[in-house]
């Protein structure tokens, strides 16, 4: 067994007045251009900018990513810094690979990464508390069919990653709440999964808890609260780096895409009808129950209902067959600790077709 992370994890606030200390050479700063303007003045570097830009879809394509990894050229950095959330920090992962290796193609890249760090240091700041990606090995695009794609490789890890939650103190109560169910979505999963890490484990269990038990308070601006879910969305995010993710982030990739539904949405969505489906097989999932005091899948259930989080998603009854199909072949199922059917992912999406956690 092993265990991969950042060779250096600053946290805590003020952590990133350090990030001048910790760049080699030219810098270049990746950015989204709404992020960029909510926390420039607490990042002390004077080093040129460039905007992670959606054309197409709701998420960065892979002609966005493209079109990124040119301005990353032009550039010539010796370090990278992606400043903001998911969508900008897996955008500038990937645009990294297209840096290093200017004429590799996409179906490279799905299938295996060759070795980064030629020619740049990267370094991530998470602006959002939800997709732990300044600590994974993962990075999620979208398509030109519009469906999204999960690329993952240690390679991806960062080699620095800063979560300051001065950073996050600003972000609007839905992302608050969606980033949120992304990093519950992560710490749970991350527990369930068929692969047998103790360090991932432990730091999963943490997580759970700081997210779980400080979201409401979070949403409501307590900024102790805030901090508490920021730290354990970091802690999910190293988690599932080392144990993987499974169902629910399966059926997000394959709803998402087709339905044009933000990534956190759509995992925190899906949670609780997965758990309820885990909770009737596996012990791992009924063990969560002894954190919150009943099963994993109600007490998620009931924090959504607090929160005002959607449990229904109007899904087209000939989308059924191939949304299957699309999850049954997505990669991450195999890290699902109990054999699911067909018939049983098609269940589930009928039940968040109903909105029903009952119906499973």
């Amino acid at each position: 067994m092993q265990f991969n992370t950042p060779r250096n994890i600053r946290f805590g606030r003020g952590s990133v007045e350090k990030l001048k200390n910790l760049v080699d050479g030219k810098t270049l700063i990746i950015s989204g251009e709404n992020v960029w303007k909510n926390v420039k003045e607490l990042i002390s570097l004077d080093s040129p900018v460039v905007y992670v830009k959606r054309r197409r879809w709701k998420e960065p394509s892979e002609d966005d990513v493209k079109f990124l990894a040119q301005e990353i050229i032009s550039h010539s950095p010796s370090t990278i810094v992606a400043v903001g959330g998911g969508s900008v920090i897996d955008s500038a992962k990937l645009a990294w690979i297209f840096y290093e290796y200017p004429d590799i193609q996409w179906e490279d890249i799905y299938s295996k990464i060759s070795k980064l760090r030629r020619n740049t240091k990267f370094i991530a700041v998470e602006t959002t508390s939800g997709t732990g990606t300044g600590v994974s090995a993962a990075a999620v695009v979208t398509d030109e069919k519009g469906k999204k794609r999960g690329v993952v490789s240690l390679e991806l890890i960062p080699d620095v990653a800063i979560y300051d939650s001065n950073l996050v103190m600003g972000m609007p109560e839905n992302v608050v709440i969606y980033s949120g169910m992304d990093a519950l979505g992560h710490a749970t999963e991350a527990y369930t999964t068929n692969v047998d890490n103790i360090i991932g484990d432990t730091l999963a269990l943490k997580a759970v808890e700081l997210i779980y038990f400080n979201i409401e308070d979070s949403v409501k601006g307590d900024e102790n609260a805030r901090e508490k879910v920021h730290h354990g969305n970091m802690l999910a995010g190293m988690a599932f780096a080392n144990s993987r993710l499974h169902l629910p982030h399966a059926m997000a990739h394959a709803l998402g895409g087709r339905y044009k539904i933000e990534h956190g949405k759509m995992v925190g969505m899906a949670l609780p009808y997965v758990l309820r489906l885990g909770e009737k097989c596996c012990e791992r999932f009924a063990s969560l129950a002894r954190m919150f005091g009943k099963g994993a899948s109600q007490a998620i259930w009931e924090l959504q209902d607090r929160l005002g989080f959607p449990h229904r998603l109007r899904i087209k009854e000939e989308d059924i067959p191939l949304l299957v199909e699309e999850i049954i072949n997505d990669r991450l199922l195999k890290y699902y600790p109990c054999k699911v059917s067909k018939d049983e992912i098609s269940k589930v999406l009928y039940a968040i077709r109903e909105g029903d956690l009952d119906e499973i």
